[in-house]
């Protein structure tokens, strides 16, 4: 009977042991898969890997585009240049989806919806590319320069707003009303 006992715990044991191995697979492999660039960690949701909220589609977009432009670059000579720059703005724009995800509902919607055309003119300047690296179009660099245009603009802007969050002045503590000290 203990010998029984034994083993039924044995096995139990073995099966949580199993079940833990699992989920630490899968969740690794989740993990890769919604990397935007392969072997570059993300912070964006594991969730958006499948879900439908503006940003997670916008994030599965860009992801999109990295693994086209790497298909078209395929390892011929002279494209590295353009899909180092696709994969440094399309980790920029996430990076930057990601924390407009993080706002407030109320502001969330306008912040995502204010990088839509940033994936728009990624996802052009990579359908401008050939195999082999080069533009197919004399608009592929006037694409990535709008790219860089619209990160820049977003940048500035948050700075902006980050500004007046330090230079508003705060209520004073105390209930007093009044900051002055006595």
């Amino acid at each position: 009977m203990t010998f029984l006992l034994g083993v039924l715990l044995l096995g139990i044991a073995l099966g949580v042991i199993g079940v833990a191995v699992g989920a630490r697979r899968v969740k690794r492999a989740n993990g890769r898969s919604n990397e935007i660039v392969p072997g570059t960690p993300t912070n964006a949701p594991i969730a958006w890997a499948g879900a439908h909220t503006a940003e997670a589609k916008l994030h599965r977009r860009l992801r999109a585009t990295v693994e086209a432009a790497r298909a078209q670059a395929g390892g011929v000579a002279g494209s590295t240049d353009v899909l180092q720059a696709v994969e440094r703005g399309a980790i920029e724009i996430d990076e930057r989806l990601i924390a407009a995800a993080a706002l407030p509902a109320p502001h969330r919607e306008d912040a995502v919806a204010a990088l839509e055309p940033s994936v728009v003119a990624l996802e052009n300047a990579v359908a401008g590319v050939r195999g082999d690296g080069t533009p197919q179009q004399p608009e592929l660099q006037a694409a990535m320069d709008d790219v860089q245009n619209r990160l820049d603009a977003l940048a500035q802007a948050r700075a902006e707003v980050d500004q007046l969050d330090v230079t508003r002045p705060r209520p004073a503590e105390g209930g007093t009303g009044s900051s002055a000290p006595s």
